[in-house]
């Protein structure tokens, strides 16, 4: 094991603490001032099952997991049974004493919980666990104690105390365990020069949620549905601090309508939810684009169809969303790849919405929205609340002002029913420019060429796919939303072997810049696609939109993630060819 360089894994029952202890884990790292990814895996289940999560932290950069271990911390058997073959030669394997599982391939550190417990309540078993990894690698604990007290602040000073005296434990015991057997483990993770504290460790979920309160939203409706209900926990958390109105609705549909209705009524509104509550989300969609009402959505994607595998992830939505509804309209479908875009891009959600007056989605996945990992403070020093073509609440709209006004932008001044001036109807019938039903065929038309010219709002830059790694690649990795972590660490290595790779990144799908993308595409020497859905979707897409065809993929549709050595074997494949 290299210093400063370990993946962890933990495995367990539901109910056992194992997310516990890769989140402690993972805060410790990040006070040690190292880059940190945290995953997890698990069934939809309340309690029992086999529950997984990991810890990569590193020195440099690191945006992806790994597939190998250096630790695993088995709080059961059947850990061992599953996960055993993905530790490193020579690793470490803490389990309980009453396993029978002996090996000379690893080091095994058996823990007498039972004995180590003395007295304390059988839940610090796990804390117990986390200080035998820190005592195990670490050398500081200082930040052990900072990590705890961090974790639990919002618990009683008593549950406080009794963490640090369960992880106080585990940690001596374990460099005890070091010394007597003289393994040479100690001090594998020593505190960096970076470790002044100026990263976040979020979800993607939560940079989402943190940049919707940056844009000023005011009404979140939600029904929960995994993997988007954190957006929930987290308006409601901190829906008194920032005059926010959360709302758990009765279903998806109440959900996207509440907040149409609150857009309608002049705040910044949205809501989020996963594959099968946008389907029944569709046909508002649809009434917000000719009703005109500003509405971010966010899609969490996991494995379908249907319910499918609901607490793993997938890539499977994205046709499905830009074609939602019935009938044309335009609609902005965006997906980051990566914390800081989950923040930049959701920001920049609210303002398209409300410059353009028509729905927004941001599309995530399983992986990027539930998965923390480490970035820099995001910088709001340029970021601007940008409301469009509104009137203000408190401001008198001018006599005879239609509210769908042609113009020759397609974009219509807004006011809201309720201000001085501002009533008009509003349906989800074709209108006429104060909002009156209108079914006239020359009006249909001029309403469907004032929607679409909307899109000519949407700076250029923003649509174009973003270059990481040199000019002159021998390939081009082609991927969007969370693909890009594991693109990024994957040619990383491959250009530090000689090899000349690339990474093409969407982040914007629609609308769809054809001519600049298959500029981008046409210059490139070759291309592979990278997808975690089984047919290409994103593929079709720029085949649809440009007739280049990508003829090399990679699709993944087993519900996991990339991992880095996956992609990493693949190119060096291809480029052997």
């Amino acid at each position: 094991m290299s210093l400063n360089k370990i993946s962890i894994k933990i495995g367990g029952p539901a109910g056992s603490g194992v997310f516990t202890i890769g989140l402690l884990l993972s805060k410790y790292f990040q006070r040690a001032g190292l880059n940190v990814v945290y995953t997890t895996d698990y069934p939809s289940l309340i309690r029992g099952g086999h529950n997984t999560c990991c810890v990569r932290a590193e020195n440099e950069e690191i945006n992806a997991e790994v597939l190998n271990h250096d630790v695993l911390v088995a709080l059961d058997d059947l850990t061992i049974t599953e996960d055993l073959k993905q530790l490193n030669k020579g690793a470490v394997l803490i389990c309980d004493t009453k396993s029978t599982f002996e090996s000379a391939d690893y080091q095994v550190l058996k823990v007498d919980f039972d004995k180590l417990l003395d007295g304390m309540d059988k839940r610090y078993f796990n804390t117990i666990a986390f200080g035998c990894v820190i005592g195990l690698m670490g050398e500081d604990g200082d930040m052990l104690r900072d990590a705890l007290a961090t974790h639990f602040r919002k618990k009683s000073q008593e549950v406080v105390e009794e963490n640090l005296k369960a992880a106080q434990v585990g940690y001596d015991f374990a460099k005890e365990f070091c010394v007597q057997n003289n393994t040479g483990f100690l001090g594998r993770i020593t505190k960096t020069q970076n470790s002044l504290g100026n990263t976040v460790f979020m979800s993607g979920n939560d940079a989402a949620c943190v940049a919707a309160v940056k844009a000023g939203v005011k009404f979140v409706g939600e029904y929960p549905m995994t993997p988007s209900t954190s957006f929930l926990h987290y308006m409601a958390a901190h829906e008194l601090d920032y005059n926010i109105t959360t709302k758990q609705t009765e279903d998806e549909i109440a959900a996207i309508n509440t907040a149409i209705g609150a857009s309608v009524a002049g705040v910044r509104a949205m809501t989020a939810t996963s594959g099968g509550g946008f389907a029944l989300m569709n046909e508002a969609i649809g009434f917000a684009a000719i009703a005109e009402a500003p509405v971010v959505v966010f899609e969490c994607m996991r494995g379908g169809p249907s319910t499918g595998i609901p607490t793993y992830t997938d890539q499977g939505d994205l046709k499905f969303v830009i074609n939602s509804s019935q009938g044309e309209f335009p609609m902005v479908v965006l997906a980051p790849g990566d914390i800081e875009e989950c923040f930049e891009e959701s920001f920049n959600a609210f303002n398209l919405a409300d410059i353009l007056q028509t729905p927004v989605i941001v599309l995530l996945d399983k992986h990027l929205a539930a998965s923390h990992f480490t970035a820099k403070r995001f910088d709001t020093s340029k970021l601007k609340v940008d409301r469009g073509k509104y009137i203000n609440l408190s401001d008198e709209v001018l006599a005879n002002n239609k509210r769908h006004e042609f113009t020759e932008d397609g974009i219509s001044t807004r006011f809201n029913p309720g201000q001085p001036g501002g009533i008009y109807t509003s349906s989800s019938y074709e209108h006429d420019e104060t909002g009156y039903t209108c079914e006239d065929s020359e009006n249909h038309v001029k309403m469907m060429e004032k929607r679409f010219k909307k899109y000519d709002a949407i700076p250029k830059e923003l649509l174009r796919p973003k270059m990481y790694g040199p000019e002159d690649a021998d390939l081009t990795i082609v991927g969007w939303g969370s693909t890009k972590g594991v693109a990024l660490d994957a040619i990383k290595y491959l250009n530090s072997d000689g090899l000349k790779v690339n990474y093409m990144h969407f982040v914007y799908i629609n609308p769809f810049d054809n001519e600049e993308v298959k500029s981008m595409l046409d210059s490139c020497k070759d291309t592979i696609i990278l997808e975690a859905n089984y047919t290409g979707q994103l593929r079709d897409i720029i085949r649809e939109k440009t007739g280049f065809y990508i003829e090399k993929t990679y699709f993944k549709y087993d519900a996991r993630p990339f991992y880095f050595q996956e992609v990493y074997t693949k190119i060096k494949e291809v480029l052997k060819k």
